[in-house]
């Protein structure tokens, strides 16, 4: 009950005018399906169905004063008339509902999925490094489809509960007795479901981390698919797959038997339940036809929606396991946003030249993790200075770019931008100088002018230009389509020099104050990154650049060298 609390408390805090109209018009089709139920009484009693005295005839006669009062005799076709406005009144409510609850859904999932996506991106470097990004990926995309079922489902048990309240009512009316037997009913039917342990939130949980278990596996080898067919593993890879899919499988057919075996049960004590009300409806309460005839509906329609509302209540237990799980990544993020915001300090900009880099003592360790990729290591970035940071693979070459990029924070020491510590800075105004380029260049799907201006929307196309020809970046005029020419997914349709040198070139459009280089030239010949190391060249003064690398090459053009 806490979870679909907590379910609700958020749908009412974010779609609350959605939800207030849904909630009247539910209400009010329940309320025109009640009337609607208490219309067949006169109606039986038109075409000569006696209700001799009983509760039957009592509703009878209260509609016809009813009907007198506005304006209409009591027959056959007066009844009629006001059947059809009921029906005519019931699929307008409909209608609204239908309408209003796409609404909600839109809204709830696509706002949630929006949410989810900007809390993730916000998350520090740091944590988001100790996150499995195919888990995030699966709480984005498929968790967030369970909570739009888990919508569904509340609203179906809401429709579902008043729909039963409607039915109860009437039958309260037409004969209390047997009204009372029925809830009794209702009440050993969901302690038989209890009793059968429907599954609820531990089938949830369970089902949920198969689910991302086997959406993360597919995820991080379709990922690495080259690698798979490089070394021939394509047997092993299915097999992985295979056995979190039988795990999975497993647990979704072991969730249905039992749901399916609560079912059968439930199906079978309504009919008996069934049964039993018609024989003390005849035998001891001596209805007449028509209120038989009425109660019988009443009953066929309410019994198996008591049945129907438990398995909804049921489901929803189960789906509510990726909303807990949703509301636990959003609440893990806004955390660790608020922690980050905590420690900025409202200081003045800024200029906007190339900074002073100073590192301190500093120790960093990532999240997660025991080993230190840094220990008390010191060093000095002098404005407008080319610094080569050189050492074997493990040093923390990648680690310390990190650190002046302002994406991990030492747990000891201090990193000084012109003397201002860095946490200290707002970190946007920090990005804003920076430009980095990693070994494995980011390219998204689309062309290079798109890819481009992710980093610098305003830019023109002179400066287009002039970022392809100081990144060497020659092959874009050689495209059919120049700068919209598609590169494909991750820029699958470039080598890798020239994914390389797109993405430096996109780097040097933001003309940033400090430039940060990971393995920068490792995909590039002889010729090419020799004009890359020109380039560079030429940002001295302009630029502090640090260039992490094992390559010889770049110690070319270094005012400093940094062995690590």
């Amino acid at each position: 009950m806490s979870d679909l609390r907590a379910f609700a408390r958020f749908l009412w805090r974010d779609h609350r005018r959605a939800m207030l109209v849904v909630a009247v018009a539910s209400a009010a089709l329940s309320l025109t399906e009640g009337v609607g139920l208490l219309m067949l009484v006169p109606m039986l009693q038109q075409v000569g169905v006696s209700t001799s005295g009983d509760a039957a005839d009592h509703v009878s006669r209260a509609l016809e004063s009813v009907l007198r009062a506005a304006g209409l005799e009591p027959t056959l076709l007066s009844v009629l008339v006001l059947v059809v406005a009921l029906v005519t009144l019931r699929a307008t409510l409909q209608w609204i509902l239908a309408v209003w609850e796409a609404r909600l859904e839109a809204g709830v999932i696509g706002r949630l999925r929006q949410r989810l996506f900007a809390a993730v991106v916000a998350m520090p470097w740091a944590r988001f490094t100790g996150e499995r990004p195919a888990a995030l990926q699966h709480a984005i995309g498929p968790q967030v489809d369970d909570v739009h079922s888990a919508l569904l489902l509340l609203l179906q048990g809401a429709s579902l509960t008043a729909a039963v309240a409607a039915a109860a009512a009437v039958a309260l009316v037409v004969s209390p007795a047997l009204t009372v037997i029925v809830g009794v009913s209702g009440a050993l039917l969901f302690w038989l479901a209890r009793q059968l342990r429907a599954p609820g939130r531990a089938e949830g949980d369970a089902l949920l981390a198969a689910s991302i278990g086997l959406f993360a596996r597919i995820s991080e080898l379709l990922g690495g698919l080259k690698m798979v067919h490089a070394h021939g593993a394509e047997e092993r890879a299915v097999a992985a797959v295979a056995a979190d899919t039988a795990m999975w499988t497993s647990l979704t057919e072991r969730t249905a038997l039992r749901r399916g075996l609560v079912s059968l049960a439930l199906a079978v004590a309504s009919a008996f339940v069934l049964g039993v009300l018609v024989w003390l409806g005849v035998s001891l309460a001596h209805l007449s036809p028509a209120t038989l005839l009425l109660l019988l509906l009443l009953y066929a329609r309410l019994v198996p929606r008591v049945s129907e509302l438990q398995a909804t209540a049921s489901s929803l237990g189960q789906t509510l396991a990726s909303y807990r799980s949703v509301a636990a990544l959003l609440t893990r993020c806004a955390g660790e946003r608020d922690n980050a915001d905590g420690r900025l300090a409202a200081l003045p900009r800024l200029p906007a030249r190339a900074p002073d880099l100073a590192v301190r003592g500093i120790t960093v360790r990532y999240p997660a993790t025991e080993g230190r990729a840094l220990v008390d290591f010191s060093a000095r970035f002098d404005a407008g200075t080319i610094t080569v940071v050189t050492g074997p693979s493990g040093a923390g070459k990648t680690t310390l770019g990190d650190v002046l990029l302002g994406l991990l924070a030492p747990e000891v020491g201090d990193v000084l931008v012109d003397g201002a510590p860095l946490a200290a800075l707002p970190r946007a105004q920090w990005c804003a100088r920076v430009g980095y380029l990693a070994q494995e260049p980011m390219l998204f799907h689309g062309t290079i002018r798109e890819n481009l201006l992710f980093a610098h929307p305003d830019a023109s196309h002179d400066e287009l230009r002039a970022a392809l020809r100081d990144a060497a970046c020659d092959f874009v005029h050689r495209l059919p389509h120049g700068l919209d020419a598609p590169i494909g997914e991750r820029g699958v349709m470039l080598s890798g020099g020239e994914r390389q040198r797109l993405a430096l070139a996109r780097a040097l459009l933001r003309q940033p104050d400090l430039l940060v280089l990971d393995e920068a030239t490792s995909a590039l010949d002889a010729e090419t990154e020799t004009r890359i190391l020109d380039t560079l060249h030429a940002l001295k003064g302009r630029c502090t650049v640090v260039f992490c690398t094992h390559r010889e090459a770049p110690t070319a053009i270094a005012d400093q060298l940094l062995r690590l």
